[in-house]
């Protein structure tokens, strides 16, 4: 321990120095250009000073010898992994720097197996990769600090692009390249994906508990965005390059937000929102708002509001969720967007082309004072004296959107109780996760790289990220869960502060 202590007190003493050699260049400072060049020159010693430090710690608990037995016991328990020799391994620090440390590596142990084929290099077979026990319950994935990791797929989620992330990190001294960057993302965003899609598995699979949400009023929200699906062609004749063209196609990733309002209806900010999203169908966002929602205790709640656009697929859905929640249709309401549902009127008044501006917006305004009464039976009448003529099944097809959600358009009453009318936080959402990170001009996603983007996105977007990536580094290491402190999350949420 000592030695330790004398290994961070001389770099200390180094760090002084240095400083102490540029304290008269520091205090000529006249000019802006010449002081925010000595605040970035001396950011950056520190920088370097942190990671020197941390470097000597990291090498000196890697080294203990009780630490890398528990480690490689732990690891190997189950007889899944065997022992695979001592290696050194470049770990890159918060700051940037690298230290080389000799561990322990572990390997799948196919010792038994039926011997086949030779594998090719890079192809890692049934039994998965090996990995290192002391750095992995440190947190040390894929030659980066938990830090490191959390910062880069941080910065790269939050940017517009993975170039915009890579220039973020490198003004702080990181400097990764291209291709380690978006390996450190890809792996870190896989991992959490898969970990989150088992997480809610439990979730619904699981008898509810207490929550979050007791005697909380809960709006959730679910749409639809647009990104470019980027498919490989396998056929035709090879570019220049080498590459064949590929077809890019839209996708329709959808969203879901769950939040908590007042009894005056505003969203309430002791309790954080949700985000999360899937480029899956109508149903596998549907079980992961089953997922969350029993997570957070939904049946403790004291109503749950469902809001949407006028969407097919989210009504259809809308009473098997509440079904599958265990919750009683007095504790239910849905809502559609009063938005979406005036756009429906403007559409009506469109279909007859010779009609005056000013009988056109007359109708408008009576149409509007139907629906927002609840009076959906007039409106429909009203509707109907349109539907004449050639216009007839145009105005029709609108008409019967109006007489099929009739409940879902009583917003008089939905006021009164302050219960929200509009679904702005799931388009809020939707523009905020996908519109400005996923759809940009000459931008397509392998479908597997747009899930890992959605879920970090939508994890930065609420808050979360950070509590992801803590309970993603600590869930790919159940063997050393006895040795985790009792403050780990036990889920990616932060059920704690979303209270």
């Amino acid at each position: 321990m000592e030695t330790i202590r004398e290994a961070i007190k001389q770099k200390l003493a180094g760090f002084w120095t240095n400083v102490d050699s540029r304290i008269d260049t520091l205090l000529a400072v006249r000019d802006p250009i010449a002081f925010r060049e000595a605040e970035l020159e001396m950011h950056g010693l520190n920088r370097d000073l942190a990671d020197e430090i941390m470097g000597s710690i990291l090498m000196h608990v890697v080294a203990d010898p009780s630490f890398q037995a528990n480690a490689s016991l732990a690891a190997r328990q189950g007889g899944k992994f065997r022992h695979g020799g001592a290696r050194e391994v470049d770990v890159t620090l918060l700051g940037g720097k690298q230290v080389r440390v000799k561990v322990e590596y572990v390997k799948p142990n196919r010792r038994g197996a039926r011997p086949g084929r030779r594998r090719k290099v890079g192809k890692r077979g049934k039994g998965g990769a090996g990995f290192y026990p002391v750095l992995s319950a440190l947190g040390i994935w894929f030659g980066v600090t938990p830090a490191l990791g959390g910062e880069v797929c941080t910065q790269v989620a939050d940017s517009d692009s993975v170039r915009a992330g890579r220039a973020a990190l490198e003004r702080r001294g990181i400097g990764l390249g291209h291709k380690r960057t978006l390996r450190i993302v890809n792996k870190y965003g896989g991992r959490a994906v898969e970990q989150r899609d088992q997480w809610l598995q439990r979730t619904r699979d699981d008898p509810p508990s207490r929550g979050v949400l007791h005697r909380k009023r809960v709006v959730i929200g679910t749409d639809g965005g647009r990104v470019r699906e980027r498919l490989p062609n396998l056929r035709g004749r090879r570019l220049a390059n080498g590459h064949r063209r590929y077809e890019a196609p839209w996708r329709e990733p959808k969203l879901l937000t769950i939040y908590v309002i007042g009894n005056d209806g505003t969203i309430e900010d002791s309790f954080q929102p949700v985000y999360d999203g899937t480029l899956g169908d109508a149903d596998p966002v549907f079980d992961m708002l089953t997922g969350y929602l029993k997570a957070l205790g939904i049946h403790e709640a004291s109503q749950l509001i469902i809001v949407g656009d006028g969407a097919r697929w989210i009504w259809d859905r809308a009473d098997k969720l509440a079904e599958r929640l265990g919750l009683s249709a007095e504790k239910v309401t849905q809502v559609i967007d009063w938005c979406h549902a005036v756009g429906v009127l403007h559409e009506i008044a469109d279909v007859p082309v010779t009609w005056p501006e000013k009988d056109k917006q007359k109708w408008i305004r009576r149409a509007k004072d139907r629906l927002h009464a609840g009076k959906i039976d007039d409106l429909v009448a009203h509707i109907d004296s349109l539907a004449v003529g050639r216009r007839a099944k145009a105005i029709s097809e609108h008409r019967d959107y109006f007489a099929r959600n009739a409940k879902r358009m009583q917003y008089a009453a939905f006021e009164a109780a302050h219960i929200p009318t509009g679904s702005g936080a799931i388009e809020s959402a939707v523009r905020r996760i996908v519109n400005m990170r996923m759809k940009s001009n000459g931008m397509f996603w392998l479908e597997v790289n747009a899930e890992r983007m959605l879920l970090l996105r939508s994890y930065l977007k609420s808050g979360y990220l950070d509590t992801l990536v803590d309970w993603s580094l600590a869930a790919a290491v159940p063997w050393w869960q006895a040795q985790m402190p009792s403050h780990v999350p036990s889920s990616p949420l932060d059920l704690r502060k979303a209270a």
